[in-house]
């Protein structure tokens, strides 16, 4: 039977693991040196093993979401124009979220950080064939992971706007989330970009589970990722680049199974925007739009 780890505390979700060992010396050490709340499981195997949870603040509730036009002025003046208008639609885009699923308890995990988005735009491959481009919007917002909630789901909205900034006919298939064909086909894309973002930013750790004879770490909503798919002797610097190729790869894939999915074939090998067009698209083509309709 496979040896199973949480990869988030069962009870607390804002709390991910940090350390593993056999040794309860070594884990109590460990939580004596955190800064940081912390809590603690013992995994019951033949040889058990503890895992040290920690996390930085407590999760809040969306309901108690407020991004009025003056916060998030101030938040975003730093940035450049193209950056405070990518900032101002993945908000608009998190907000519609949080309304369409209230029922769900939406909960914030982070707080919101904006200059990961100019970050993420400054690594896009502008005017190259569009799958390109639109996968690497996609992938490098969620590699940012810029908002409190909802980045995949507010990245694969970009994904969309970046077609339609060269293509304003393009009609996105049905992306809402109890509907039956998105789970079929976009939920294992969901899956697996998440899996490769886990273990990009934990392969140490996942490496010193599997030298304790862990096979699957599972991580919220029930994701499993098994250690043995996964290259984890690299030192963590080349892990977040080898990774992020990967994710980058796994998100164009995504753009172009789009493109064939909508029988848009013809995109495939279109030129993508450039960051100009892409910005004034969102400024001036979104402006009617109903963000919730995509969600």
């Amino acid at each position: 039977m496979a040896r199973l780890v949480f990869y988030h505390h069962p009870q607390d979700e804002n709390r991910s693991l940090k350390f593993s060992s056999a040794s309860i010396a070594e884990i109590r050490s460990q939580r004596e040196q955190s800064n940081k709340s912390t809590k603690l499981i013992g995994y019951p195997f033949e040889t058990p093993i503890y895992v040290l949870y920690e996390g930085d603040s407590e999760i809040e509730s969306a309901q108690e979401i407020d991004f009025d036009q003056e916060w998030l002025r101030d938040r975003i003046s730093d940035l450049p124009r193209v950056g405070q208008v990518v900032a101002f639609r993945l908000v608009e885009l998190l907000e519609a979220a949080v309304e369409v699923r209230e029922e769900h308890k939406f909960q914030l995990y982070k707080e919101f950080e904006p200059q990961k988005i100019q970050q993420a735009l400054n690594h896009v491959s502008w005017g190259a064939p569009l799958p390109n481009v639109a996968g690497e919007i996609m992938s490098n917002l969620i590699l940012r992971h810029s908002l409190p909630n909802a980045n995949h789901r507010t990245s694969i909205a970009m994904l969309q706007f970046c077609i339609e900034s060269v293509k304003p006919d393009f009609e996105m298939p049905q992306t809402h989330v109890d509907d039956d064909t998105w789970r079929e086909w976009v939920d294992p894309y969901i899956v697996d970009s998440k899996r490769l973002i886990t273990v990009r930013r934990n392969n140490l750790r996942f490496k010193k589970l599997e030298e304790l004879d862990i096979d699957l770490v599972e991580r919220k909503d029930g994701i499993q990722i098994r250690l043995a798919e996964f290259e984890l002797d690299m030192h963590w610097r080349e892990a977040l680049s080898e990774y992020a190729r990967q994710h980058e790869s796994h998100c164009t894939d995504f753009a172009q199974a789009v493109l064939n999915r909508t029988e848009r074939d013809d995109l495939l090998d279109h030129q993508g925007p450039t960051k100009q067009e892409f910005s004034t698209y969102l400024e001036e083509g979104l402006v009617e739009r109903d963000f919730r309709e995509m969600f």
